[in-house]
């Protein structure tokens, strides 16, 4: 296998966003979400289970779209759909990335009644922050992860390339998918934190860019794919083991021949596989999950063809490692309802 295969996410990423739209909409209304983005309803409250990236891009524009909330139901206003487009396009004048990173927070400041966002640059940082108004505020989880990723998209996009971020604070409690955040904020995070903040290079504020009307369309389209998913993972030294792994799972895919590969010791890559969290193992069980996930989800394969191709012996010894991935079976991603895409 040499082409590119997405993460997958936890179902706790769907959660976090379901749990907003159900504010402001009814449950059959967030079944038919679901349904339509491809996933299974069965699966919403199943531990361990996964969805592919194109399958929570989809709910996204779902629900945003259904509940005419581009924050579905993240804060308690509705921002009404066309809103991003007004606000990218009062963007496009800045004179410099800071100023419109400024009207960025003054635009949303117009907006949220019980949260304010603010800019500043302090200690050779760019500071974005999200603050509650008062006491009363109760923005859930998802909503800090969505304005942070939002403002990290937009002023990527405006900038011509992603921009690597300093730091990530959040001020809810450390989630138990934690880890997951690699994926998504390219950078070390904290929690528990006075407020929820991402603080990149001031350098940065000083750059000029040139981006027309015509640009912003295209951009619009493919959100929120292009600004929810980091392309900087690719530093990480786990990521290159998966990328090595993709050609090698059915050949000689040992520690020592990922080492060799990526020019390092068995006990270094072991060292800085540690310091980001995860293990050899770790890596490659996760990357055979996904591809799994993402095969049975959208595709037509068998299960007898896909466990072939991840190297499994046996549907049975591929049906008890993909139960201990995920908490499912392989044939609970292909009941009705979660149709290829």
């Amino acid at each position: 296998m040499d082409h590119p295969v997405d993460n997958t996410l936890p179902m706790t990423f769907v959660q976090g966003l379901l749990q907003g739209a159900l504010n402001i909409s009814s449950a059959a209304d967030i079944q038919t979400f679901v349904s339509a983005a491809g996933i299974a309803t069965h699966l919403l409250e199943a531990p361990g289970a996964r969805v592919t990236y194109d399958q929570f891009v989809r709910l996204y524009q779902q629900v945003a779209l259904g509940t005419d909330d581009e924050v579905m139901g993240q804060f308690s206003r509705r921002i009404r759909s066309g809103t991003l487009k007004y606000l990218c396009s009062s963007l496009l004048d800045a004179s410099s990335l800071g100023k419109a990173m400024y009207r960025f927070t003054r635009f949303w400041n117009l907006l949220l009644d019980d949260y304010q966002l603010d800019y500043r640059e302090k200690s050779g940082q760019v500071v974005i922050s999200l603050e509650a108004r008062d006491s009363t505020a109760n923005a859930q989880r998802w909503g800090h992860e969505l304005m942070m990723k939002l403002a990290h998209g937009v002023a990527s996009w405006l900038a011509g390339q992603e921009i690597p971020l300093h730091s990530v604070m959040f001020s809810f409690a450390k989630p138990v998918y934690a880890a997951e955040y690699m994926h998504i904020f390219p950078a070390p995070i904290s929690f528990d934190q006075p407020c929820t903040a991402l603080c990149f290079g001031v350098e940065w504020a000083d750059t000029q860019f040139r981006r027309s009307k015509a640009e912003l369309l295209p951009f619009l389209q493919v959100a929120p794919r292009y600004w929810l998913f980091t392309t900087l993972k690719e530093r990480l030294v786990a990521q290159q083991v998966r990328q090595y792994l993709l050609t090698n799972l059915k050949r000689d895919d040992s520690i020592q021949s990922a080492a060799n590969a990526l020019l390092l010791s068995t006990r270094t890559l072991t060292r800085r596989l540690k310091e980001e969290g995860t293990s050899y193992q770790m890596v490659k069980d996760a990357l055979r999950r996904d591809i799994a996930v993402q095969q049975l989800i959208h595709t037509d394969l068998s299960i007898s063809h896909i466990a072939l191709g991840l190297g499994f012996d046996s549907n049975a010894v591929f049906h008890r490692a993909f139960r201990g991935w995920t908490g499912s079976t392989p044939g609970a991603y292909r009941r009705p309802g979660n149709a290829p895409i």
